[in-house]
Formats: C-alpha cells, structure tokens, sequence
C-alpha cells in the first residue's frame, strides 16, 4: 500500500520523540478491511531540519521485544522487514534507512504484532558526516513504542486462547514427565538396593582384581573412591625395578575397575590425557585406544566396560602417550548420567613422575607446588582469562580449603600471584569481556572472604594484608553497573564524541572490560583538562604510570585516538571526571583513604570515628610526630573494633581496608620526605609510634611483640628525656631498643626471602616476566610495606642516639660474623666497584653509598662512610649474599681505613662489635704520610681542587679515595675508562614537585638542597653568638630545573632539550661538542609564573632595592647555575660514573652579598702536615672568592695550635 492509501485507514496512535537535534512523529494505522486478516501500519516521520548536512542519512536502529523482556531487543519477524532491511549475523537487531522523504514504513499482519518496538536513531558515516546517535535523554537506554493498542479485542482473545493451550500442553507434558521419572527412580532404587546389599562382597572382588596386577607390576597413585551405592579404583601399573629415569619419562598404563554393574546395562569410561602442563583433556590418538573405544568430542574417548569377575567390570588402557603427564576421566551411564569423582569434579590419575616448577624445588609446601601448578595452567594456557576469573580462582582456593590455613607458603603465593597481576605481568583481560559489575562483584566477593582469613588467622594477617593490598576493594549492589551507566552522562555533554573520538573509545572498553587502568586514564584526562588541553600532561601522566600508547592500543576495546578539548566544558569536565575518577578509586583500589573513609563513616564505633578523624585532621594540620602518633592511634582504634563482636563480613573487609590505607597514608608521609626538627626527643617519639603501627600489621607473630617491647622502651626513654634531658644513659637505652628494632626487622626481612623468594622466582619465570622484576620482587616487597618506614627513620635516628650514648663509630647493617684476612681496596663511591669480582675475602671501603647500589662479588665486607636503610636496596643483597655491611660514623676512623690501600688486614665481626686490624702493609700506606701534600699539590696543578682552601673532606682523604680515582684523570683516560650507560629514569619526586620554588633554611633537607645549604641550615641552628652573623639566605631546591622544563612554556625547548641529551649519550663518552648548545638551551629558558613570584620574594628577602629591574638578570644568573650541569668537565666525569644528567639535580643558593673588608677560611686539622692538633688559617682582602676561585696570588697563612687558643 502507498503511504497515501496508509493514511486513509484508522488511526490507532501518534506519538512525539525529541532527541536533541531531532523531531520524529510515529503515526500507527490499522486496515480492518484487510484479508485474510487485518494490517497494522507503522509510520516514522521525521520532520526536523538536518542536522549535520543535507546529505546526511538517517538510520532507524531497531527490533521487537514482549512485555515479559521489555528491555531486550529481539529480531522482528520477517514479514516486518520494510523493503532493503535484513537480518544482521549474530545480531538481535535490524537497520533501516530514512527514505528520500525521511519516513520509514513497517507493515505487519495483525497476529505478528509484538507488544513493543525498541528503537535508536543515528546519523549515518557517510557522504561527508560523522557517526552521530540519537538516544534518551531521561538515563534510559533505548526508545519504545508500546503497540498493545494496535490489537483488536478479536485478536487479544485468539492469543489468550493460544496461550492457554500453550500452558495446559506444557502442564499435561510436566506431569507425563514427572510420572515417568518417579517411575525410573523407583527402578533406580531398587537396583541400588540389590548392589548394596552384594556391595561388601563385590568390593573385595575389586581388591583382589588389583592385587593380582600387584603381584607382578608395581602399583602407582591408587586411588579408591567410595560412592553411595558402589566402589571405584584407579590406579597405574609400572613394570617393576623401572629406573627413576623411566618414571620421568614413560607413563604409566592405566586400570579402572568398578563394582557397578547397573543391573547389566552398559557403564562407559569418558576419558582423555592431560599433556605436559598444558590445559587438561586432550584426545589420544588412536594408536593408544582399548578394545570398544569409540571418539567423543575431539577432546576425549569413550571405552566401555567389560565384567572381569561376577560383578565387577573394568577398562584396561595398556599404553599412553609418551608426553602424557595424567589421566583424566568421568563415568557415563547411557542415556545420561554422568558420575564425577566423589565430591565433584573430575577423576585424575598422575601417571608419570614431573619435576616440579623451576623454583619450587626448594623447600615449599606439597599443596602450594600444587596450586601453582594450576595458577600457572590457567594464567599461561587458558584461551579466556580476565581479572574476574583470577578474582574467582583465588577465592575457590581459600574457600574450599585447598589454602589451608595454616600453610604460610600458599597463602604467601596468593600475595606472589595477585602481586604480579597489580604489576601487570599478567593479562588483565583475554578474550572475554566481562563487564564491570561482574569483575566487582569477584573483586568484592574475594576480599571479602580475605577479611574474614584476617580475623581467624593471626599468623597469616601479614600476608593477607599484603594480598589484599594488591587487589583493591570491588563494589556490589550497583557500584560496578555505575561504571557503565556514568561514563555516558559524561559522554551526552557534547554530541562531537561518536564514534573514533577517544571519549567514545574508553566508553565502549569501560562498557566491556573496566580495570585499574582506567583510574590511570580518568587521572591523565582530568591533568588534560586542567592543563587547558594540553595533550603532553596527558600522555605524561599515563606514561608516570606505565599505561603506553601500545597498551591502550591492546585493549579489546582499544582506545587509538588522543582527546579533544571543547574549552567551554572544562569546568563541568573537571566536575565530572573527578566524581568519576571516585568511584573508579573505590572499586579498583583499596587504600584510597577518602574513599574507605565515605565507606566506613557510618559504622565506626564512637572512639574509632574520633581518632581516624582526628588523624583526617592531623594530616594537613600538625608537626611530623603528631602525624605519626595520631595515625598509631587511629590505627589502634580501628584494630580494636575489627576484632570486636558484631563486626559482619562487609565491615570487616572496610575497616581492613581503612586500617591498609591509614598505614599506606603514613608511609608517604615518612618516605615522601616530611621530617621532624631533628631532636633527640623527635627521633624516638617518631620510631617509637611507627613501631607501634608496624606491630600492628605483624599480627600475632612474634615479631609484633617485639615491636610492642620497643614502642614501650622508647616512650619510657623518652619520658626519662624530658626530665633528665640528654644523657649517657637515656642514650644508651635507646640505642638498646633501637638494636632490638633493627635485629627484629631483619628477622621480617628473612620471613619475606623464606616464603616469597622462591615462590616469586617460580611463579615470575611461569608468567614470563622479565629477569629484573623477579630479581627486585622480595627486595620490592619489604620496600613497599610498612617495614620500610621503620627501617628509615632507624637509619635517621642512629647518630643523634649515638652521639647521645657515646658509641664506637661502627654501626653494623648487615651483620654477618666472620673473622678473615683480606686485601683492602678503596673508592670514593661503592658505584664505582659494584661489577667487580674481587680477591676472597677482600675488604672494601666507600665513602659513598646510596643504598641502591649491588655489593661487588667476594667482597667479606664492605665498610660505607655513613648509614643506609637496613632495608634499603644494598643491605637486602648483603644479608642475602652473605656479606658484611658496616658503617663507619667517624671521620678519623674513616681516614686510618683509606690509608690501608693494598694492605691484607684482619676483619672480625662478634655481635656488635667490629675489629680491623693492619696484617701486611702495603707500599701506599706505607708512604702515605708522606705523599700527602704532594698529592694535594698534583691536584692543583690539574685544577683539580685549590688546596688547602675550599676543601670538602679531609684532606687524607682527597690523598687516599680521590687521588686514586682522580690524579691521573684526562680527557683521554676518560674516552677509554668510561663505562657503558645504563639508563636509570629521570624522576621528578613527588618531593621536588610539589615544594615550592623557593624554600628557607627551616625548609632545608638532604632531598631538596645541597651541602652549602644543609651546612648553612646547621649552623643557623646551632645558635650563633650575637657577634658572628650568617647572610640572610633562600635556595631554589632540586627539581626547579625539571619543572621549568616542564612549564608549557618552554616545551618546545624542553624537546629539543631531550633530543640533544639523548644524542650525546650516543656519542663518544669523550664527545663534547654539544655541551655548549644543552647550555645555550638552559639560557633560552623562559621564566615560569610561579618561578617569577619566588624569585620577587627572594629578592626583596635579601634587600634589593629595585627588584623590577634586577628580576631578569637574577633570573639569568639562576639560569647560570643551571647551565654549568653541562660544562665539560661536569660531563665527562657523569660519563666516566655511569651518571646521566637527569640523575643529578641542582639546587642554587641565593645569598646577599657581603661587601667584607677580609675574608677567611680554617682547617680544624692541618691540610699540610696531617696534624689533628693544629689549626691552620687563610686570610684575603675583600672577598671570600679569591681565596677559594684558585686566583693567582698567596694567601696569608697561619698555624695555631688547639691548647693555645686564647
């Protein structure tokens, strides 16, 4: 019919929808005329303007659904398709095209009707237009049109009559049904009967049917399966006196016999073989196959039974495959009834002795080896593998048992697994979508099973905490759905994200498989907006957290585009996006605080709600301490409410989670670089209250009772402080508890190596992770958890209470007693060695050690020039190797350890008491006194240093450490000497981005400026008498350098920069040639805003009059300081270190010139002669760079000896 002829027939409905952009009138008719039976007419009419252009084609995406699935599309019947319209391969929908008129026509047969057409509208990609959608506006999914109306009264009768003998038809079939499986069941019961009552007999008829195999084979892994109402052994028979070689190499042959006979119906063997450690259920190949064998499904066999006794039957499979590693199986009861194993599951015979995984040849326990195997089978073979079904494996194993609890080593390979899953070693989806409730819902449901562990297992606390760390909360109810349904109120703000757009893109994977990348990306997209669309914020922050281009691109759902920015929504994106970046927060990660915070406000009991407020407040408001007390004390109390009654299962997991993000909160704060004032007092109170908070994380180990003794000793010292003030004594006690927590925390050290080491490398080597990610894993592990902070503000803590007690100058780190003769070799930074393999028994002495350096090979000791974290990087390698790690505190003892150059002393380490005596000396020690000053002077004559002014260390040791490395230095040497580059990273700190552009002596530390700084900041707080007078002073910290190339408006200088860095250290390690343009670079620098405000306040802090016009060259000046990174001596000596620019920072003091009359500098030990009795002094007119510049001219020196000072 012509849509002229439509209109003349009854009209039903008309119904309005408004999309925005879009007018549509859906007009329904009905022809009662029609023959054989009435046609209801459907007319979509759009009578809006185009909206792209008037070439644009629109689409009508639609299909049916009834009234008990409103909200499922369903394809139409094919008698509705309009002309052009056809069905779509494994889609529930059709499309059909607009026409010329912009109308779409459906006619219908009155009995075809559905109850309702389901419907979306887009713009078509094509002839010059953009993919557009039309959808509601209201939050739902989809358009409906209900057509109940278009059904006559005739009609709706005809259905109900169909529909009632539809469910007397199915009524009458259920009944039939049920009297017939009554009736089987009552014959069932009755065979059951019979076979109980001969079972006895019949099972002794099965022993004895294996004993007979056992009287001339060797019977292997026999298992004997007891059912309701039968028996069933399976068991390998070997040939006997096989070698341990054949047991590796053939496999068993297999027998089953059973004492079901069913009444003498046929019994089927459904079974196949499991290959190496690949996936199981692989069809042998025909060769191994018994008599009456039969294929099933390219994945098993069918063997049937045969009686070999009165009552018993049984399946003799004589040969495997060679690469077979086990036997799989179930029973089959034709028609169909399958009999697994009892307990469920299937039947697994190993047949065929396999080492097992490299790395779980050490000591571990049989049940983790074995749940290792099996993580590793579906983690590396399973074709479909996702966060949801590692979330769901894990909690099986927990829940069923097989993580007994008890088992150390397989709940510290939970933590091992679900570490290198947060790492992304592993996929996080393969081929299988799965949307975001779902994988919340698994997430949800194993931590929560996990939090329930924690309160029953005191032991096991450490590693569940650390588990649960790894995984993140989840979210039930509708926390997951939100995921999907709030991505597409971001997307309705602006119609130019269709399809390509990258906000299109995240959308179609957040609908499909959401994980904790896109808490990466919704960061990176919020640094976006808040930049004003600057793309490289974006592509940084994702690159900070280790999302590339090519994983994005990897995606099921990859996302390929970069944003777009619409200025005008910034405002409301920056709303949006960080709502969305919330609730992403809250499912995928757990130590979130605000977010647990939200979580558990509502059930905190009255003393916990007010301490983890009170640490809420402390955190942004008080001193270093009172953040550490307060967090113990929130802790404390959040401890305490886990373990009382009445706690359910979801508020166990939450107050978990608080109590894991309280500890993590802490930890930033000690390792981010927050300090206290450096008192005695400020350093116990502050390991005394992270103690405390360490104990807690411990469980009930009986390292946290010996936390708790320390956290009790130190604020016992600390009370004898406050009263006594500094003494021997209190020095002593604290340095008694300090010694406990350090031997306590190599004791968590040890626990970590002994069940992480080895499960870390097998599991590592399984997944294919690369070699240093295992190497780092156990040495990261005790890095990142709470141990850590304990062990750094030891490290802190250590000279003041030495000083205070008066202690020898060793301080022993990794404490390995041994007692050997060795040849002493010396550097000025343990860098320098760590690739050497030395003598034996060699002692090696640093001035310098990071921590993050590797102890060199043979080395029996190494003795550093001041101390590191006893978990840092180099003391977890020495203790691991065997190696002893001591620091010597005492310059003096320092100087006699260089002089033994070459010598063969005797080391001996008993407890905490360190000897080192000289054997054999060496020709330098020998001449060393009296090398000295023409050491120094050689030295000079290569500009090297001026002595004896402008001296950093004492002079023997210039004469010892930096003449060996240093003397013989030039630019030829370094062209030859300089090691191969080894990429570190540049990393710009959380520390050094967020300080300000310009810091005071009361902001000073290690971290953020240099030694003048530091010195300057120690004498300021020494408290100077009134006539000796320090110039007022400010610094521009480390990192400014960084973030001023970082400044939009020095990007493309900041990419110049990075091609010609990356350029020279390609080059020739003696190439110098491009030094000068990374200079000139650094001088084209423009001067950022927040840079620009600093250096105003520092100007006017030290007294400029015109600080508009003295802004600039003080900013050239700056600059300056900056460029000389790249002079060519600064160069070659990164070169000859391994160093890259990136991995020194520079940090500028700016101080008033002092226009002084004389300018002087003392030795408090006399460079020239080695006395330590003398005092040796310089003195120039005016300025103090004469004297240390290396002008030409003498100084005017002086000696005086230290008991005749008046």
């Amino acid at each position: 019919s012509t849509l002229e002829e439509i209109q003349k027939c009854s009209l039903v409905q008309t119904k309005q929808y408004n999309p925005p952009g879009l007018d549509l009138t859906i007009t329904v008719y009905r022809d009662s005329s029609a023959t054989p039976c009435h046609m209801i007419y459907i007319v979509f009419d759009r009578t809006s303007e185009f909206i792209q252009s008037a070439t644009e084609q629109l689409i009508l995406h639609w299909g049916v659904a009834t009234n008990d699935d409103p909200l499922n599309y369903k394809n139409p019947p094919k008698e509705m398709l309009p002309n052009g319209t056809e069905y779509r391969d494994g889609k529930q929908s059709v499309r059909s095209k607009f026409d010329e008129n912009q109308k779409v026509l459906i006619s219908v047969p009155e009995i075809l009707v559905p109850d309702r057409i389901l419907f979306l509208m887009f713009i078509e990609k094509s002839r010059g237009c953009q993919e557009q959608w039309m959808k509601p506006q209201d939050g739902t999914t989809t358009f409906e049109l209900q057509l109940d109306a278009c059904v006559s009264e005739e009609e709706k009768k005809r259905r109900q009559k169909v529909l009632e003998e539809k469910v007397k038809k199915e009524e009458l079939e259920k009944k039939l049904k049920i009297e017939k499986e009554e009736k089987e069941k009552a014959e069932k019961e009755k065979k059951i009967k019979l076979e109980i009552e001969n079972r006895e007999k019949r099972k002794e008829e099965c022993e004895k049917y294996v004993r007979e195999f056992e009287k001339n084979a060797e019977v292997c892994d026999k298992q004997v399966m007891r059912y309701d109402s039968f028996d069933l052994i399976v068991f390998g028979v070997r040939p006997k006196n096989q070698s341990e070689e054949q047991k590796c190499t053939i496999p068993a042959a297999v027998q089953v016999v059973t004492n079901l006979t069913r009444g003498g119906d046929p019994l089927i063997l459904h079974w196949g073989v499991k290959i190496e450690r690949k996936k199981g259920w692989v069809e042998p190949a025909k060769e191994f196959w018994p008599p009456n064998t039969v294929p099933k499904d390219g994945k098993a066999v069918q063997t049937q039974f045969v009686d070999v006794a009165q009552g018993i039957r049984a399946v003799s499979i004589d040969k495997l495959p060679p690469e077979a590693v086990g036997f799989l199986a179930v029973l089959f009861a034709p028609p169909s009834e399958w009999i697994n194993k009892p307990g469920g599951g299937d039947i697994f015979l190993s047949v065929r002795d396999v080492p097992p995984l490299p790395g779980l040849d050490k000591e571990v326990s049989q049940a983790a080896s074995q749940i290792a195997e099996g993580i590793v089978e579906r983690e590396m073979e399973y074709g479909s593998w996702t966060l949801m079904h590692r979330y769901g494996h894990a909690q099986h194993l927990i829940g069923s048992g097989a993580v007994s609890d008890d088992d150390t080593d397989a709940w510290a390979e939970m933590y091992v697994w679900m570490r290198y899953s947060q790492l992304r070693v592993l996929d996080w989806q393969r081929n299988y979508n799965t949307q975001p409730r779902q994988l919340s819902h698994a997430q949800m449901s194993f931590v929560t099973l996990l939090a329930q562990k924690f309160r029953a297992l005191g032991k096991q606390r450490w590693n569940i905490r650390m588990t649960m760390s790894c995984v993140g909360r989840g979210g039930g109810g509708d926390m997951g759905q939100r995921i999907r349904d709030d991505i597409l109120v971001i997307l309705r703000h602006n119609r130019g994200w269709g399809h390509g757009s990258m906000m299109e893109q995240w959308h179609q994977k957040l609908h499909n498989n959401t994980n904790p990348d896109d808490v990466v990306i919704c960061n990176a997209l919020l640094a976006f907006w808040h930049s004003h669309g600057n793309i490289n914020e974006y592509w940084r922050v994702l690159s900070d957290n280790g999302v590339t281009r090519e994983r994005m691109a990897s995606y099921e759902q990859p996302i390929t585009s970069e944003p777009d920015y619409p200025g005008h929504l910034r405002d409301t994106m920056l709303h949006e996006l960080g709502v969305y970046g919330h609730l992403l927060k809250t499912v995928h990660l757990g130590t979130d605080l605000d977010s647990i915070v939200d979580f558990t406000n509502w059930f905190l009991h009255g003393d916990t709600k007010d301490a983890v407020h009170g640490y809420l407040h402390a955190r942004w408001n008080a001193t270093f301490v009172d953040k550490l007390k307060s967090v113990a004390h929130a802790r404390n109390a959040v401890t305490n409410q886990i373990f009382r009654d009445g706690m359910n299962p979801e508020q166990l997991r939450d107050l978990l989670f608080l109590d894991i993000a309280l500890e993590s909160d802490a930890r930033r704060k000690v390792e981010g670089g927050e300090s206290h004032d450096g008192s005695l007092w400020a350093h116990l109170a502050s390991v005394a209250a992270v103690a405390d908070g360490l104990a807690l994380s411990e469980g009930e180990l009986e390292t946290a009772d010996r936390l708790r003794n320390v956290s009790k000793e130190l604020y016992a010292v600390i009370q004898k402080l406050e009263y006594y003030g500094e003494s021997e004594d209190v020095g002593l006690r604290a340095a008694a508890a300090v010694n406990m927590a350090r031997n306590t925390l190599t004791q968590v050290v040890d626990r970590y190596k002994r069940y992480i080491a080895s499960m870390s490398e097998c599991l590592g080597n399984a997944f294919r992770a690369d070699k240093h990610t295992v190497d780092i894993f156990v040495e990261e592990s005790v890095r990142g958890g709470p141990a850590y902070s304990l062990s750094s503000l030891l490290r802190k803590a250590e000279p003041s209470i030495r000083r205070v007690a008066r202690l020898g100058p060793w301080s022993v780190i990794a404490p390995v007693e041994k007692d050997v003769k060795g040849e002493v070799v010396v550097y000025h930074h343990l860098r320098e060695c760590m690739t050497e393999r030395f003598k034996k028994n060699t002692i090696v002495i640093a001035d310098v050690c990071d921590g993050d350096e590797d102890v060199p090979s043979n080395a029996a000791y190494v003795i550093i020039g001041s101390t590191v974290d006893i978990l840092s990087h180099v003391a977890v390698r020495a203790r691991n190797e065997n190696h002893g790690l001591i620091a010597c505190l005492d310059g003096d003892e320092m100087e006699r350890l260089r002089s033994y150059k070459g010598s063969v002393v005797r080391a001996k380490l008993e407890g905490e008491i360190f000897s080192i005596e000289l054997q054999n000396m060496s020709e330098f020690t020998r001449l060393k006194s009296q090398d000295s000053f023409a050491s120094l002077k050689k030295m000079k004559s290569r500009n090297l240093v001026t002595p004896p002014s402008g001296l950093q260390t004492p002079p023997n040791a210039l004469s010892g450490a930096l003449v060996s490395s240093l003397s013989n230095l030039s630019l030829s040497d370094l062209n030859t000497k300089a090691p191969s580059m080894k990429r570190t990273g540049s990393i710009l700190t959380e520390e050094h981005l967020t300080a300000p552009w310009t810091i005071r002596p009361s902001e000073f530390n290690i971290s953020l400026v240099g030694s003048k700084s530091l010195n300057l900041g120690r004498l300021m707080g020494l408290g100077m008498p009134d006539w000796i007078q320090l110039p007022t002073s400010v610094t521009i910290p480390n990192g400014a350098l960084k973030k001023a190339f970082r400044d939009e408006k020095n990007s493309a200088l900041r990419q110049q920069y990075s091609a010609l860095r990356t350029e020279i250290y390609n080059a020739n390690p003696n190439d110098v040639k491009l030094c000068p343009k990374l200079k000139e670079i650094i001088m084209q620098l423009e001067l950022p805003d927040g840079l620009a405000a600093a250096l105003r306040g520092v100007l006017d802090e030290l007294g400029c009059d015109d600080i508009d016009d003295t802004l600039m060259p003080a900013w050239e000046a700056v600059k300056g300081v900056w460029a000389s990174t790249w002079n060519e001596r600064a160069h070659l000596a990164r070169r000859k270190m391994g160093m890259y620019s990136e991995d020194v920072d520079m940090a500028v003091l700016c101080q008033k010139i002092i226009d002084a009359d004389y300018a002087f500098v003392i030795h408090t030990n006399n460079p020239i002669t080695g006395s330590r009795d003398e005092i040796y002094g310089e003195l120039v007119v005016g300025l103090g760079e004469t004297l240390v510049s290396n002008a030409p001219g003498q100084a005017l020196g002086f000696v005086t000896p230290k008991n005749n000072l008046d």
